[in-house]
């Protein structure tokens, strides 16, 4: 025992050897603490990963709602998959008092550390929830150059859009109009570019637009037909299956407050947007008519939790 510790002694009282204890005890004490930093960093990254992961998936799959509970479930589960996280069952609910606008997507993952095992410590679990709701559109591009009055729609029922100049059903903005606006400009060429691919201004809620004078017929023909031809999707599109992006939709105003000057409606306030599928341009000369039916779709735009509802949304995290 004595022998011991003297050579303990010895060896602690050598600076060379106290140095070589130092160094050995601060290894053991820096490798923990690098595997430590290199695992907490490993669970972050995956922790983000998972997120963006959920995130993607809740606002894949609530574009599908409020007409497809179960299509945007299993829409969400599928992104989520191919987005590397492995989801529980996706919660449709209500959001602002309407039923199936709100999907609510969740995950866990099993993280398998590198360095924390020498610590004994050998995964980590993180965990992400994502919530994605619609709304009515406040704002867009790409309206077309007719208005709506702000009325219950039957979506899917047909309708008349637009009106020829000799028909029975009074012009829906007065005396020598016939539901077409002025955006960004005058004449029967802007109208019918506008008709043709969207007016390439912002539109929002609470707008004032001029009204456009003149049936604009042959300019409506021309618009609609071009728009027709662009859709080339099989089977056919329909108010109850058609492809988001289908040209034949447009982007209608609806208004609720006007201005009216002897019986003709002058400018409209905006209130809202809605989504109209075109079935065909019909009529001659001063004689065209748009049929199609009004539909809901979820687009990319600027949303309000107190925007009216008119088919037109657009979907947003809001958890």
């Amino acid at each position: 025992m004595k022998r011991f510790k003297k050579i303990f002694w010895r060896f602690t009282s050598d600076q060379r050897g106290m140095a070589l204890v130092l160094v050995a005890a601060g290894m053991v004490a820096f490798t923990g603490f690098m595997a430590l930093v290199a695992d907490v960093g490993l669970l972050a990254l995956n922790k983000q990963r998972l997120v963006n992961a959920v995130d993607a998936a809740a606002l894949a799959g609530v574009h599908e709602l409020p007409v497809n509970p179960d299509q945007a479930k299993a829409v969400a589960v599928n992104y989520a998959l191919q987005n590397g996280a492995n989801p529980l069952e996706p919660q449709v609910g209500e959001y602002l008092g309407d039923p199936n606008t709100k999907l609510t997507v969740s995950a866990a993952r099993q993280v398998e550390f590198a360095f924390a095992r020498v610590l004994g410590i050998n995964s980590g679990t993180v965990s992400a929830t994502a919530t994605a709701g619609l709304s009515g559109i406040r704002a867009l591009n790409g309206a077309a150059p007719l208005a709506v009055p702000d009325k219950p729609f039957e979506f899917g029922a047909s309708y008349t859009l637009k009106v020829g100049a000799n028909s029975e059903d009074p012009p829906p903005l007065g005396p020598g109009t016939f539901g077409a606006l002025s955006l960004g400009g005058n004449g029967a060429s802007n109208y019918e570019d506008n008709l043709k691919y969207g007016y390439s201004g912002q539109l929002k809620v609470g707008d004032v637009v001029n009204t456009e004078t003149g049936n604009m017929s042959n300019p409506t023909k021309r618009a609609v037909d071009y728009r027709m031809d662009l859709c080339t999707h099989t089977p056919a599109c329909t108010p109850a299956h058609f492809d988001p992006g289908c040209p034949r939709i447009l982007f209608i105003p609806v208004y609720r407050e006007n201005y009216e000057a002897g019986g003709q409606i002058k400018n409209i306030t905006i209130s809202g947007f809605a989504a109209f599928l075109v079935d065909r341009v019909t009529g001659q000369g001063t004689q065209s008519y748009i049929e199609g039916a009004f539909i809901r779709l979820v687009i990319d735009g600027e949303t309000s939790p107190g925007q009216t509802d008119y088919g037109l949304q657009g979907a947003k995290l809001i958890e």
